[in-house]
């Protein structure tokens, strides 16, 4: 059994809207453990990693990067009342720093193991001066149907993205690097069978990427059971569930059965909505254990999302609920504090067709620290830019993801919810002919549409938002018509495509040389998400700083915010009858007078609980703003 990207959900609680999230939390999960164990005794129960991290109350225990004397962190208490066996690192656990993670990791009552994330190298992978623990060798008498008993002996080995050298360098420089996944599970692997394991079991906290492996490659789950000695695999990391339709059928993935390269694999989805649950019949002859057969499966917590779903969740379990209550009770008064006043309400339900006030916002307070960075510098004379990406626009986390702030009071919570990742902001120079490949990149989550037809979709829903920048301080139109110049892990498909029409700063077309500053954050200045053209930009020397720390401070230092639906960007004027449709949060309905400006008209609900929309050409719609004053030809 395995529980993967956790990120702090352990109740099933929204603490950003303030409100029940039904369908997600350690909480529920726990019933559907209980229930699993008494179905099968011969069990293991395992967490990929990223779970310390991601929401108030898992935060709220590092707001200094410490834990106090006596406390113990409400996530590993919440595990610990579960009883997992063991947990793999994930990148997110290093995001409050080394020290803090330490600390917090003392009091989990399961070993915790990474083979990838080091103190030190040595001349092979068995030689490193190791973080946690490598591999795991745990022995289990199992018992048959018959009654006769056998022990095994199952290796446990973790890894995860050796990028988070990179997207954390602040708070690992100088305290932990990195190996590619393979190059350590190579020489682990032969450890843990010389040591006597039976089966190997990879807590693989990567995701189900290309097939052919390169060197430090993100998504490496794919390579990674082609492994000789590899037995089964846990993945996770982009919040999927699998097996399932998410994932596409390939001569390695069997999305049905749930195999990588003919091997059992499972992920479990995210925050705690599904709990992945590998079967193996297993034969010994008393000196070699055989794999049989397999079965796989991801069983959600809610069959169905959405506020109008007749499909209840499994109930929460007490044990959980009891462990973390005065942690939950804390966090619910902190998160109501007052920090300031909005005169509009703030929401991000068309944030990926269409600028957005929640965006503007974020914007304002970074190109605010920005100017504060740059200042009498070498780079003071340069355009400033923002880059802000829509976090919460529905995607695998459900129609309930999404940016809702009502005009007037700002509270703490909702901090979180504009600003969902605890990154770091850094400060960039980069060139024009970064700034457009930037924003080609971005425009990969549109779909290519086929002109003269409507009824098409417009989002690819493989393209997370995390990974669609909107970048402030030029105008841009998009021409989604126009195939993608990149793929989503930044290579380039089409020397020849321009999605990107119109570049200007300040109505004049942006030239390949021209120099900007902007602020983005540790991730994407790391090249994270398919960027990897950025890893190539001049790093400016800023204080370390949370991007929710940057805005928190804005916001109470104005009287009274007022943010705007700056017009940035746009979709380009489309031939005519050409459109798509997208799915947006169920209460997008109530924006009917919003909609009708944008060009979009509500069709009706879909089956996971979204809203689905129409939207129209300009050309069709008459009530659409007119498009962005944009030279029609860049210089790129």
């Amino acid at each position: 059994m395995a529980t993967s990207d956790l990120h702090g959900h352990i109740l099933p609680y929204d603490y950003a809207a303030d409100r029940p999230l039904p369908a997600v939390g350690l909480a529920r999960t726990a019933n559907l453990i209980t229930a699993a164990r008494a179905q099968e005794p011969n069990c293991l129960l395992v967490d990929n990693g990223d779970f310390l991290e991601g929401t108030p109350l898992a935060e709220l225990a590092s707001r200094n990067g410490t834990l106090g004397a006596g406390d113990i962190h409400p996530v590993v208490a919440a595990m610990n009342a579960v009883g997992y066996d063991a947990a793999a690192v994930g990148n997110h656990e290093f995001s409050f720093g080394v020290p803090f993670l330490e600390r917090a990791l003392a009091d989990a009552a399961f070993p915790t193991l990474c083979a990838n994330a080091l103190r030190q190298k040595g001349p092979r992978p068995t030689d490193d001066q190791l973080f946690r623990p490598a591999t795991l060798l745990l022995t289990r008498r199992l018992r048959n149907g018959s009654g006769e008993t056998a022990d095994l002996r199952i290796g446990l080995i973790g890894l995860l993205p050796p990028q988070v050298a990179h997207w954390e360098t602040s708070a690992l420089q100088g305290r932990i690097v990195t190996r590619d996944i393979l190059e350590a599970a190579t020489d682990w692997i032969a450890h843990l069978r010389s040591a006597g394991a039976d089966l190997i079991v990879a807590l693989c906290h990567s995701g189900i990427g290309d097939s052919i492996h390169v060197p430090d490659m993100e998504n490496a789950a794919i390579p990674l059971a082609r492994l000789p000695g590899i037995d089964a695999l846990i993945a996770g990391h982009v919040h999927m569930a699998f097996p399932g339709p998410g994932v596409a059928a390939t001569a390695d993935i069997d999305p049905i059965r749930g195999s990588l390269c003919g091997k059992p694999a499972v992920m479990a989805g995210y925050r705690g909505s599904h709990l992945g649950i590998i079967d193996l019949d297993l034969t010994t002859d008393g000196r070699r254990w055989t794999l049989r057969d397999f079965k796989c499966e991801a069983r959600a917590v809610c069959e169905a999302y959405g506020p109008h779903s007749a499909t209840a969740p499994v109930a929460t379990d007490p044990r959980v609920e009891q462990a973390v209550a005065s942690g939950h009770a804390a966090t619910l008064a902190f998160i109501r504090r007052q920090i300031g006043l909005s005169d509009r309400p703030m929401h991000s339900y068309f944030a990926r067709v269409a600028e957005c006030a929640a965006l503007d916002l974020i914007h304002q307070a970074q190109l605010d620290w920005l100017s504060s960075a740059v200042e009498g510098g070498e780079y003071a004379h340069l355009p400033r830019l923002s880059a802000a990406s829509p976090f919460k626009s529905g995607d695998r986390a459900g129609p309930t993801n999404f940016t809702d702030i009502p005009a007037g009071q700002i509270v703490l919570r909702h901090i979180n919810d504009l600003y969902t990742y605890p990154n770091a902001i850094r400060a960039l120079v980069i060139t024009g002919q970064m700034l457009s490949d930037w924003l080609e990149r971005s425009a990969v989550q549109f779909r290519t549409l086929a002109p003269g037809t409507c009824n098409q979709q417009l989002i690819d829903p493989q393209a997370p938002a995390y990974n669609f920048d909107v970048i402030s301080g030029v105008s841009y139109l998009i021409d989604p018509t126009v195939p993608p110049r990149f793929d989503q892990a930044g290579r380039l498909l089409d020397p020849q495509a321009h999605r990107i029409q119109g570049l200007c700063r300040d109505g004049i077309p942006v030239a390949a040389e021209d120099l900007f500053t902007i602020a983005t954050n540790n991730f994407r200045a790391a090249g994270g998400g398919g960027f990897p053209w950025l890893c190539e930009a001049r790093p400016l020397a800023a204080p370390a700083c949370l991007t929710r720390d940057i805005l928190r401070r804005y916001i109470a230092s104005r009287p009274l915010l007022q943010p705007r639906n700056r017009r940035h960007w746009a979709i380009a004027p489309l031939p005519p009858a050409t459109g798509g449709w997208f799915d947006t949060g169920p209460w997008a309905i109530a924006l009917a007078d919003e909609m009708a400006t944008l060009g979009i008209t509500p069709v009706g609900a879909t089956d996971d609980g979204f809203l689905r929309c129409r939207w129209r050409t300009p050309a069709l719609a008459e009530d659409r703003p007119p498009p962005l004053q944009c030279q029609t030809q860049a210089a790129i």
